[in-house]
């Protein structure tokens, strides 16, 4: 043992001996001239996405992604634990990040024109950490690749799946109460049990418990692991784990207030009890990653010091051929794609032409339908801050039908077409007991439109919703997407519009079939074609 480290402080010896005949290298130059070109870069995208980052504080401050404060912290520990690995290495840029600047710079701007706020939030916080990669380096970032890797987890994503985590999660409860003898129906996300009705809710969905879940899981499995299998299965574990977590829960509290009378798991102590829960799944499941975890590696000293001592040597080699210009080269190209795609969506949103005043108008409907002044069933969609809207009363013998428009013009920004905000009913007074898709025709054009079952107390109705984009009719929230990023990007002034017919669900009128009678008795295309004309007298 005695002989090792001898050999080991000889050949450090002889290296410092190497390095002092070589003259003096400033070691501290390279990193620093990169630290103030990244930090300044970060600024810039700051300045230059100010809307963006704003709109992720907002979530952060909910309590669903509350976890978000944690994550530049968590990354700033991460790359302190490994500043011995990184005082080895040399600085350099590393031009492969351009190309994928300029993917994410078009990602933003598409985002931006079809209002999908999780995709500028993603490619916003991406920039940041892409450009680490090019201003430090390929050698650097893969010695950071985990802090960078979970830089990502500071964007705010989740909201999509919040609806089908509630139907599972309401689907899983009412099987296991069915399997306990338990007597239980299912409407939609409402659950009905002789000791009354409970509502899966966002809030009941899981995904608070389920983001914070994906951040811990990544972090443990990247920090205890080593090898990429087991890293890949704990990540998987914590995405499977709450969920199925979540299903119980729900489960848990229904049995818990069927059994007691609703004396216990009521009001607010379901919520006490939820989290309880929560706390001991994720414990166990952090229990059980650790009882899993991998031996460390022993390296003999004799292994590791050569290793070191040569690491250190073409550090110092590297360092005396270190220069700005490439860093600085880099910058320049990063600054001008990054600002590039803020510009252009000026450019597209100033180009346009101001909306004048307009209001709808009613579409004709030929016999047996009739316009009517009947009352509202009480039902009325919210959809955010369209620029008209449009509500219409029409009769066919006994059959109401309501007819609900609302439109956005070309020319306003950022607009909520699609959006897991905007509501079909209010949910204070409707519940959904059944939603399906239904092939219709529209004036000679084919497309399916969402059905959508709603109650309360007092009625039920039947609802169709569908998009018109670019003149074309859709139900798919994801083709309405592209379909508006296309009109935007060719400047149509068309704008957009979401259609919605509703009627009584009655045991002996088939309101499947009023529907379909509706549509091929209603001129929607001449409506829209007085709008753009309204809108756009020359």
């Amino acid at each position: 043992m005695e002989r090792v480290t001898t050999n080991t402080l000889g050949a450090r010896k002889s290296l410092m001996e190497m390095v002092n005949r070589s003259g003096p290298v400033n070691h501290c130059s390279p990193w620093l001239s990169s630290c103030i070109v990244f930090f300044s870069f970060s600024l810039l995208v700051f300045l230059l996405y100010g809307s963006t980052a704003s709109a992720i504080l907002t979530l952060w401050r909910t309590s669903t992604f509350s976890h978000g404060f944690l994550i530049v912290p968590i990354c700033i520990y991460l790359v302190w634990k490994r500043r011995d690995r990184l005082r080895l290495l040399k600085p350099t840029p590393a031009f492969w990040a351009v190309p994928v600047l300029i993917l994410l710079a078009l990602g933003w701007l598409l985002g931006h024109l079809a209002a999908i706020n999780v995709a500028q939030q993603f490619c916003f916080v991406a920039m940041i950490l892409v450009n680490a990669w090019g201003v430090f380096g390929t050698d650097v970032a893969r010695a950071m690749l985990m802090p960078l890797t979970f830089g990502l987890f500071a964007v705010p994503f989740g909201e999509a799946f919040v609806p089908k985590l509630q139907d599972f999660s309401a689907w899983s409860a009412v099987g296991m109460l069915d399997f306990f003898g338990i007597p239980v129906l299912l409407e939609g996300r409402f659950i009905t049990v002789p000791s009354g009705k409970w509502e899966v809710a966002e809030a009941c969905s899981g995904i608070r418990f389920v983001t914070a879940s994906l951040a811990v899981g990544f972090l443990f499995a990247g920090l205890l692991y080593k090898t990429w299998t087991r890293r890949v299965a704990f990540f998987a574990a914590s995405v499977v784990v709450p969920i199925l977590a979540n299903a119980v829960r729900v489960f848990g509290i229904i049995l818990l207030a069927y059994l007691s009378g609703n004396r216990i798991a009521v009001g607010v102590d379901h919520i006490l009890y939820g989290w309880l829960f929560f706390t001991i799944v994720m414990g166990l499941l952090l229990l059980v990653g650790g009882w899993w975890g991998e031996k460390p590696e022993r390296k003999s000293e004799s292994t590791a010091a050569p290793t070191a001592v040569s690491q250190e040597t073409g550090a110092s080699t590297a360092s005396l051929q270190s220069s700005g210009g490439p860093t600085i080269l880099f910058a320049c190209m990063a600054f001008f794609i990054v600002g590039l795609a803020p510009a252009s969506a000026r450019f597209v949103w100033g180009s346009a032409s101001q909306s004048m005043p307009f209001q709808l108008l009613a579409p004709v409907a030929t016999r047996p339908f009739q316009s009517s002044d009947t009352g509202s069933f009480g039902w009325k969609p919210k959809f955010l801050a369209p620029n008209a809207e449009l509500t219409q009363f029409y009769q066919t013998g006994m059959q109401p039908v309501e007819l609900y428009v609302a439109y956005y013009a070309s020319e306003q920004p950022d607009v909520k077409l699609v959006s897991s905000a905007n509501a079909l009913f209010d949910r204070s007074l409707w519940w959904r007991t059944k939603e399906d898709e239904v092939s219709v025709s529209v004036e000679g054009r084919r497309f399916q439109v969402r059905e959508t079952f709603i109650r309360s107390p007092l009625r039920s109705l039947v609802v169709w919703t569908w998009y018109w984009v670019d003149g074309q009719y859709t139900s798919s929230d994801r083709v309405a997407t592209l379909l508006l990023v296309k009109a935007r990007l060719l400047r149509d002034q068309r704008g957009a519009a979401i259609f919605a017919i509703a009627t009584p669900d009655q045991p002996d009128v088939p309101a499947i079939g009023v529907l379909r009678d509706f549509l091929d008795h209603v001129s929607l295309r001449e409506t829209m074609r007085l709008r753009a004309t309204a809108a756009h007298p020359n």
